[in-house]
């Protein structure tokens, strides 16, 4: 398989210092919807390695603890501190038909109704307040909420997202 088969889920945030567990930040989604994952794949060295799950909780909805089989000691963990996490797409829950998954998104671009063509998605950052759309515009970042009234719609076959940003929001970032 290669890298485009995979899609990342999050990051190894922090590691148990009794139990080995590991605590993945997760970035595409919501945890719950990882709950019955029983492989992972931890990016190393540029390459993604499959581990089996002994373990998998829900801690929050951003946070899942694994437990590696046969990586059950801190001293076998401490080498997934700040690893990215994948899921190959294959063993992906299906979405529901009314929610789009961040993963999927990542990489459309982004059209605003007042200003057009905006950028492409780069990444959707995860705040305590909201989640944020982090976007690219000719080497510049805009950032603008994602929230109900902003979010418009999503062509997958265009890889499209269509937001409607608030007025002079866009310009703050453009401007020389």
């Amino acid at each position: 398989m290669e890298k485009k088969d995979f899609f990342e889920i999050g990051q190894i945030r922090k590691f148990n210092r009794k139990t080995a567990e590991l605590s993945i930040r997760i970035k595409a989604g919501d945890a719950d919807m990882y709950d019955d994952t029983s492989m992972i794949f931890i990016e190393i060295d540029g390459g993604l390695v499959p581990f089996y799950l002994s373990s998998l909780r829900v801690r929050d909805t951003k946070t899942i603890q694994v437990l590696l089989e046969n990586y059950d000691t801190p001293e076998k963990a401490v080498q997934f501190l700040d690893c990215q996490v994948f899921l190959a797409r294959e063993d992906a829950s299906e979405p529901e038909a009314d929610k789009n998954y961040f993963h999927e998104i990542l990489g459309f671009e982004v059209i605003d109704k007042g200003h057009g063509k905006i950028g492409l998605l780069e990444d959707i950052l995860d705040r305590p307040e909201q989640e944020i759309l982090q976007i690219k515009h000719q080497g510049k970042e805009i950032l603008i909420p994602l929230v109900d009234e902003i979010f418009q719609k999503i062509d997958h076959k265009k890889k499209q997202l269509f937001i409607d940003a608030p007025e002079g929001l866009i310009d703050l970032y453009l401007e020389e």
